[in-house]
């Protein structure tokens, strides 16, 4: 064995002539445990909102989404079209008409997020699981029907047994509006029936109709304008792999988004807080380990008659060392080990029993969500090594110094 390694675990496991010397040892081993569950439990939560908001997104966001690389509206041909849908992969292409527009009823009047799809986005089934109420179809041109957010339906105190009385449309005649052409044709205006009811998250419920593709054409005055086209892939399908093959054939004018890209900055918003509470708790640890930095200098001061007899038993500064060295992580990684076995304990609970609930009414999840990752620990354990690393230096200079210097 290695005599450092050897002498700093005979120090570590042996009792200090005085007790307070040990009790803060212990300390800083306890103050280092604590620090690393508490690390690893923020860090797996943080990773289950990130796992839970991109479930969230998955329930009403296509695998890959085409968009225009300069315009807000694209237009493709024929030919593009029939080579996307030949794409291994490639389950369901729905063509999206998407703006914004203010709908009436009873007196009451609400700016909404219209979406206007045709009978494939039915087909693929996008959305079903998430009717609470109502049926599932949208009507076309002649008679529209809609797929209404809960939040819209409430505000707008909509129901279904009203067979009379539509709900109007408003969309405003952008062109006209620029030319100050202003008549009665200025605003245009639809009707509907709402179908079915929604409730899928608070922003889209909220804010989102989803129409007919042609009653939407209708409403804003382009037909055969798109705003994007939706693509849902196969079970087993690379998205990463379609996506190079869509950008292949559609070249630099469009471009093609995978979901996560779809909400990088809210994605990358969540992973910077994870960075940055990853660096407040390692600076908070760093404060903890000033309990290990007395507890090695006031065991140097201690063992000073025992370490100029390893002196003359031949023992070299750097073996001594690299013996407090080695004693300063023994000492921070029990209590780091301790803390890493009790935050999985309890993210292990949370995950599978909810233990902590979010506090939220009407949510659409009861307790935090917890995802455990292994780099976490990993990166945890990083941390330990380089605080206790700075932490033991100097008392292992110290006791160099004190040793050697002595004559």
């Amino acid at each position: 064995m290695n005599l450092s390694l050897f002498i700093a675990k005979r120090y570590f496991f042996s009792k200090s002539k005085a007790s307070f010397i040990s009790l803060i040892s212990r300390i800083s081993m306890i103050s280092v445990g604590v620090e690393v569950m508490a690390l690893i439990l923020i860090l797996s939560v943080f990773n289950g909102l990130e796992d839970f908001q991109k479930g969230l997104f998955k329930t009403f966001d296509p695998d890959l989404r085409i968009l225009s690389a300069e315009q807000q509206r694209l237009q493709l041909n024929d030919s593009q079209v029939a080579s996307i849908r030949a794409i291994p992969g490639i389950a369901y292409m729905n063509p999206v008409l998407e703006d914004q527009g203010l709908i009436r009823f009873d007196q009451k009047q609400l700016v909404v997020r219209f979406k206007g799809v045709d009978s494939s986005f039915l087909a693929a089934n996008r959305l079903k699981g998430q009717v609470v109420e109502g049926e599932y179809f949208i009507g076309d041109s002649t008679q529209a029907f809609a797929l209404v957010g809960i939040g819209v339906f409430l505000n707008m105190g909509m129901s279904f047994e009203n067979t009379v009385e539509p709900i109007q449309a408003w969309y405003p005649d952008h062109d006209r509006l620029r030319r100050f052409a202003i008549s009665e044709n200025t605003i245009r205006s639809q009707v509907f029936f709402p179908a079915a009811v929604l409730e899928v998250e608070q922003n889209f419920d909220n804010q989102t109709v989803i129409v007919p593709l042609a009653w939407m054409e209708s409403l804003v005055g382009s037909p055969g304008s798109r705003s994007a086209y939706e693509i849902m892939l196969a079970e087993n399908a690379d998205d990463s792999q379609v996506k190079a093959r869509l950008i292949e054939i559609l070249g630099k004018d469009y471009t093609v988004q995978t979901r996560d890209e779809q909400h990088a900055l809210l994605l990358k918003a969540i992973k910077i807080e994870k960075l940055f509470v990853f660096l407040i708790m390692a600076f908070v640890m760093g404060i903890a380990s000033f309990t290990l930095f007395y507890s090695l200098s006031l065991l140097v001061i201690e063992k000073r008659k025992d370490l100029r007899s390893l002196m003359a038993m031949g023992i070299t500064p750097k073996q001594l060392l690299k013996t407090f060295l080695f004693l300063g992580l023994i000492i921070s990684f029990s209590g780091a080990i301790v803390g890493m076995f009790f935050g999985f304990v309890l993210a292990w609970a949370q995950q599978q029993f909810g233990i902590v609930p979010l506090g939220i009414p009407n949510a659409l999840i009861d307790a935090y969500p917890i995802q455990m990752h292994v780099m976490d620990f990993v990166w945890t354990a990083v941390a330990v090594i380089v605080i206790t690393f700075v932490a033991s230096i100097f008392p292992a200079r110290k006791a160099v110094q004190m040793t050697f210097d002595i004559k």
